[in-house]
């Protein structure tokens, strides 16, 4: 098994090389090195340049909380509704429409619509709750759906009530199927954030925020830009690992 997660450690970090790789032969292609495509050196150069300074920390710190407190509302709504519907195939078809139109609704529309009813300060926040919420309300309901019936009927003639059914059984059972949904919904929540920041703009502290003053700064150069970017996508990427990993543990477990 070892050597299993060893090999799997080599395959991502060889897709990290190729995507370098694929950069830099985009950046020779385009051959403007600043303002359409900068290359990996001059990105990473400036990028390690800005992780010099304590403002972006403060940037980061300030997308992070945003995006976790968007995060933690989400995934409790979900997990209070995921658990209602998976054990209940009434509730599962009330709330499809809902989920089926929180998918369906362009997510600049969301942005937009936010920004009226909450203002400039709280649209990001708003858009990590929406956007992250059916992802983990699926993966709740349908992990709950698929705990084996032999399991549950051997509950009931223990006399376990829904609270303690759902609480000691179900929702463990489901644990593959959260972990999953959580790991998904994480780093998509990281990139709403962000993005809703950059509209939003001056209005909200965050990494979208300098990303959106160093565009109005100096619209010819995509270095700062692409810096910024970077940052976000090693802490993505980073994430992305880690809940891969946590994935693996569980499913062996």
């Amino acid at each position: 098994m070892k050597k299993s997660t060893a090999d799997q450690y080599k395959t991502y970090l060889y897709g990290i090389v190729l995507l370098l790789l694929a950069w830099q032969l985009f950046a020779v292609m385009i051959n403007e090195e600043t303002m359409v495509f900068p290359g990996p050196l001059q990105t990473f150069r400036y990028a390690f340049a800005l992780l010099g300074k304590s403002y972006t920390y403060r940037c980061l710190g300030a997308t992070f909380s945003k995006m976790l407190c968007g995060y933690l509302i989400s995934l409790a709504a979900a997990l209070i509704l995921g658990t209602v519907s998976g054990n209940s195939v009434f509730f599962e078809r009330l709330f499809s429409p809902f989920i089926t139109t929180l998918r369906a609704v362009p997510t600049a529309s969301l942005i937009y619509f936010f920004i009226v009813l909450t203002g400039f300060k709280k649209a990001p926040m708003m858009m990590v709750i929406l956007i992250c919420f059916p992802i983990l309300y699926e993966g709740i309901a349908g992990g709950i759906r698929n705990v084996p019936l032999s399991i549950l009927n051997a509950c009931r003639l223990d006399g376990a009530g829904f609270i303690r059914r759902n609480l000691r059984i179900r929702l463990p059972l489901a644990l593959p199927y959260i972990a999953v949904a959580m790991a998904s919904s994480f780093s998509l929540c990281f990139k709403i954030e962000i993005m809703a920041e950059v509209i939003t703009g001056s209005a909200n502290a965050g990494l979208g925020s300098v990303i959106a003053a160093s565009r109005s700064a100096d619209p010819t150069n995509m270095i700062p830009i692409f810096a910024y970017s970077l940052i976000a996508v090693a802490i993505m990427l980073m994430i992305d690992f880690i809940g891969s990993t946590i994935r693996s543990k569980i499913n062996v477990n």
